[in-house]
């Protein structure tokens, strides 16, 4: 655990902390929604649910930049640098920059005009998460997945305290205002920065894109999730408005807690983490969020428990849907405008559409209709993930055969291709045949030999990562070595010198 923490943390100080940032400023500017002032507010004009007004100009908008990035992919010549040119990444602080400009003016209502300024504040900070999102999944695509592993989670566990202190000490919108913009747009410097370590191959060792068979269901998933977050956020939300200790921070620190234990579960017991995870996480969560408010809707502290439930699933969706993708795009090669922008269009419209039921069901039908709509959609959006949430594509077992070019589809940063997966094979045979290792032990080792890292080896031969590291134990025991470099120097010297060596 010292070694991995070693290894990894000086990584995503210098390469992928700006990640976390990212995440601050979208639970902050959204989910939070920090820039409100109900101090500053005019009678009758702001209501209980603005909040979730401007989220749903936010999806929208987050939909149409994401259809923007999916045409972008086709048309251009090379996607991957245009994501990774600066200009990209201007554009998307401009949006984010002026989108919080003009949500703070409309909540001050400084100029009597609150709705003309929160539309397109709302829209042009759904365009900023949509380009934030691909700038930052190209970058996160670009690292193996022990680093993927330990730098999303990281991210969110600091995003969260970002949210809780900011909130907590919020005095007054403008210092709030400057915040927000000093965390985008240092996370837009830390994005467009020369990278180092971890820096994608030449585009000659990439390898090839393949078809994008799993992106529809991808978006299904993405889509039907957030329609159920966004409706449910909308129905639960606790009539206490104004209290941001109540209807913010409580909540959402609940979620944020158990979001990170039950993921440290899954890093250390789940036999895959990839997209699935979004769908194995909300299922059940969705399902329990109904429960206080069946039983009492009418009552606040039902209603703030079903809130907390809500978000530790769109906790959830996140985590899976980040951890896999940045996954798919580093094992697939493909362009980050295709994948993030199918999830931003799913995110997007899932939030729009969400949103809008769950707008209507609480303006325009008593409790019990309320309850048979939220039946209803929990039913369709359950049925929806159980269609396109099984996607064999998802799941990166082993597929590859010897000597054939299935052994591509797994090339990581050191661009190994059939033959050296051959050699790798060859190479792990003769210490079976020296070191009496398992036919499991051999398939770690031929890995461990490729350079893989455990949470690699954990997604290929779909197996727990305590199981991994057991294995390794094993293997380095046998073969009387204490790293992966010299099982690796082993190997190279010959297994039977190697042999008489040990």
């Amino acid at each position: 655990m010292r070694e991995y923490y070693r290894r990894n943390l000086p990584l995503y100080r210098r390469e992928t902390i700006g990640f976390a940032l990212f995440l601050g400023w979208v639970f902050c500017t959204l989910f939070g929604c920090g820039l409100a002032t109900h101090d500053a507010a005019i009678d009758g004009t702001l209501t209980n649910y603005n909040l979730e007004r401007i989220w749903m100009v936010s999806g929208l908008f987050e939909g149409l930049g994401g259809l923007g990035g999916i045409v972008a992919a086709r048309l251009v010549p090379d996607p991957a640098a245009l994501v990774r040119r600066r200009g990209f990444g201007a554009a998307a602080l401009a949006c984010a920059v002026a989108g919080n400009m003009l949500t703070w003016l409309a909540w001050t209502d400084r100029f009597g005009t609150v709705w003309a300024f929160h539309v397109p504040g709302g829209a042009l900070t759904g365009i900023a998460v949509a380009l934030f999102a691909m700038l930052w999944s190209d970058r996160l695509g670009s690292y193996d997945e022990a680093h993927v592993e330990f730098a999303i989670p990281l991210s969110f566990t600091v995003a969260f305290a970002l949210y809780f202190v900011l909130l907590l000490t919020k005095r007054g919108s403008i210092p709030f205002l400057v915040l927000l913009l000093a965390m985008i747009a240092l996370s837009f410097w830390l994005a467009c920065r020369r990278r180092g370590e971890g820096r994608p191959p030449a585009p000659a060792a990439r390898p090839r894109p393949r078809a994008h068979r799993g992106l529809l269901s991808f978006g299904v998933l993405a889509c039907v999730s957030w329609v159920q977050v966004a409706f449910f956020r909308v129905v639960a939300t606790p009539e206490i408005m104004g209290d941001r200790i109540a209807h913010f921070l409580i909540p959402f620190t609940c979620a944020c807690v158990l979001s990170l234990v039950m993921l440290a579960l899954c890093l250390r017991l789940s036999r895959y983490l990839n997209i699935s995870l979004a769908y194995r996480w909300i299922l059940p969560l969705f399902m329990l969020s109904y429960v206080p408010i069946f039983i009492d809707y009418g009552n606040p502290t039902l209603r703030l428990a079903a809130y907390a439930i809500n978000f530790l699933g769109m906790f959830g969706v996140q985590f899976g849907c980040w951890l896999g993708a940045c996954k798919y795009l580093r094992r697939t090669g493909s362009p980050a405008l295709t994948v993030f922008g199918v999830y931003a269009l799913g995110e997007g419209l899932g939030i729009f559409l969400g949103c809008l039921a769950g707008l209507y069901a609480v303006l325009s039908l008593d409790e019990k209709g309320l309850m048979v709509l939220s039946s209803v959609l929990l039913t369709a959006v359950a049925f929806a993930i159980m269609v396109t949430g099984f996607n064999p594509q998802w799941v990166f077992n082993r597929t590859r055969s010897r000597g054939e070019d299935g052994a591509a589809g797994a090339t990581g940063a050191d661009g190994a291709g059939p033959n050296l997966d051959a050699l790798f094979e060859q190479e792990a045979r003769a210490l079976q045949a020296s070191f009496d290792l398992t036919s499991r032990e051999t398939d770690v080792a031929a890995l461990l030999l490729a350079g893989r890292s455990r949470p690699y080896i954990r997604d290929e031969l779909t197996v727990s990562i305590n199981t991994v590291s057991s294995h390794v134990r094993s293997i380095f025991s046998k073969c009387g070595v204490h790293s992966q470099q010299e099982l690796i120097d082993l190997a190279r010297k010959g297994s039977g010198a190697g042999g008489e060596e040990a």
